[in-house]
């Protein structure tokens, strides 16, 4: 019995390990922007060249999910302009959009979530420093 528990703890903390190291842990950060709750999920540490999912919440002030939204982001990395990437997010859920794409250089970039609901545009930005 012993044994059987030491392997299986020994299981759990190589696979916490490999999912530390791969990036996959995730970032999640808010905003608030006149009354629209703006929430990003992405890897913590995300590498170049590396397909990474970007996942955008959003909630209006009573806390109920906002699906009837256009979501896209604008990436950007401001030490080194390269123009802009700009993927749209698919409703993937309550609230809940999806994109993907991948980061092509290392260093500071910025995220700005562009959300058009009705005739408003909405925008929230955050910062992912990403590695080679």
């Amino acid at each position: 019995m012993v044994a059987w528990t030491q392997r299986f703890w020994l299981i759990v903390v190589a696979v916490a390990l490999v999912a530390c190291s791969s990036g996959v842990v995730p970032l999640r950060e808010t905003q608030i922007v006149d009354d629209l709750e703006i929430t990003l999920d992405t890897p913590n540490r995300p590498r170049m060249n590396t397909a990474v999912d970007f996942i955008v919440l959003l909630h209006d002030a009573q806390g109920n999910p906002v699906d009837d939204a256009n979501v896209y982001l604008d990436l950007d990395m401001p030490a080194m302009p390269m123009g802009v990437t700009r993927p749209v997010a698919l409703p993937d859920g309550p609230g809940r959009y999806w994109a993907r794409t991948a980061y092509t250089m290392e260093g500071l970039w910025e995220i700005t979530v562009v959300v058009e609901r009705y005739s408003m545009t909405y925008r929230a930005t955050f910062h992912r420093d990403v590695l080679q």
